[in-house]
């Protein structure tokens, strides 16, 4: 297994990063776009390393806290995030902080580059600044960028473009024999706060004391941790062997693995990279994410969400091989946009009736201390049977014998 496969070019831990979020990061603009800073926010929210400013020309607030006071209520204080100035100009933020890299913390539509930004990039680059993004349009193939990156002897680090793709597996299941917790968060909806479910999760487990990981399957979660493969960028084939080979090689130092879910069984563009983790990560407990105001899959209004039974029913039967019966643990839930008023009550209506641990993943961190140190203590599961155990040693799980 090569330990290099999916690692980053740049050891963000030895620098210092401005957060490009150019029309998107502050209040006013979030009304209008709310989705678009997600990459700035689960940066400022969990990357364990320096970021000295962000970068939005349209923001009134001046530091990161005025516009994420609850977001960042749980990172360490020795990074001070609460703190973090937003520059109205690239120029401006270099001058005042000296950073050394750029990355780019906002999702456009599309995942395309913004004509607006080659100038800043550009500057970036030309004061030798690494650039570090997770747009579908690949920097580093750029021919522009390519040439003054050359020039400046700059790092032009493409998150979704996985290096050595050719020693990723075809999916086989093998995450089966871990007998560590593999815990996947899984959506009604795409674009739901898994990765932030996963990550107050992964949290909550340190603080436990348990050595715990979080494997990155996209973008923002790559560039907080600095490593992992943006899984729907592979082709389709190879989606479930990369999960299963991170899983692999690091559940050998951990004592629990939490794995970054990714769009939805139920919407009709993402459900291919949600069965890809499903498969590859042969999870032992899973962790479902709703959001309750919103009622149709997001980009299309003739999905209408499924009930919380629906969905549990069909997440616990779709894991393979089948015979890991993996369940549930919990379900987490975003209440953007739903009225507070009503909060208490709805979580009491749906934790009788699913009779499951229920929690919002911001505030009820009591709960998640409760869910995880459960899924700890439970670690020892029962054995497989013999005959499983032989149709998969020796046949595959559906192999000849079957």
């Amino acid at each position: 297994m090569t330990k290099s496969l999916f690692k980053a070019p740049i050891d963000l831990k030895k620098h210092s990063s401005l957060l490009y979020a150019e029309g998107v990061f502050g209040l006013g603009a979030r009304k209008k776009y709310s989705m678009r800073p997600k990459t700035a926010d689960g940066i400022l929210r969990y990357a364990e390393y320096a970021i000295v400013g962000v970068v939005d020309s349209g923001s009134y607030e001046k530091t990161a806290g005025e516009v994420l006071p609850v977001y960042l209520h749980g990172v360490s204080p020795r990074l001070r995030r609460t703190e973090t100035p937003i520059f109205h100009t690239l120029k401006e933020a270099k001058a005042k902080t000296d950073g050394t890299v750029l990355i780019l913390g906002s999702a456009p539509e599309g995942g395309e580059l913004p004509e607006e930004w080659r100038a800043d990039i550009r500057w970036a680059i030309k004061n030798r600044m690494h650039i570090v993004s997770g747009l579908h349009f690949l920097l580093g193939e750029d021919p522009e960028f390519q040439k003054v990156a050359k020039k400046y002897r700059v790092i032009l680090w493409d998150v979704r473009k996985t290096s050595s793709q050719d020693h990723v597996p075809v999916g086989s299941s093998k995450a089966y024999f871990i007998k560590k917790p593999i815990v996947l968060t899984v959506g009604t909806d795409a674009a739901i706060g898994k990765m932030t479910v996963a990550y107050e999760m992964h949290r909550a487990a340190k603080e436990l004391g348990a050595k715990s990981c979080l494997i990155p399957t996209g973008q923002t979660a790559i560039m907080i941790e600095g490593w992992g493969v943006s899984i729907d960028a592979l082709p389709a084939d190879f989606m479930a062997g990369a999960v299963e080979m991170m899983i692999r090689e690091k559940a050998k130092n951990h004592d629990i693995l939490f794995v970054e879910g990714q769009g939805s069984l139920f919407h009709p563009a993402y459900a291919n990279t949600t069965i890809a983790l499903l498969h590859g990560a042969v999870p032992s407990h899973m962790v479902l994410v709703h959001k309750p105001s919103r009622k149709h899959s997001i980009g299309s209004r003739l999905i209408v969400l499924p009930d919380f039974k629906k969905a549990i029913s069909h997440y616990e039967n779709s894991v393979l091989p089948e015979f890991r019966k993996a369940k549930v643990a919990g379900i987490a839930f975003n209440f953007d946009g739903f009225p507070k008023e009503r909060i208490t009550s709805y979580m009491k209506e749906v934790g009788a009736g699913c009779r499951l641990p229920v929690f919002d993943a911001l505030e009820d961190k009591k709960v998640i201390h409760q869910l995880v140190r459960n899924i700890l203590d439970g670690k020892k599961k029962k054995k497989t049977c013999a005959y499983c155990r032989y149709l998969w040693r020796y046949h595959g799980a559906f192999g000849s014998a079957v």
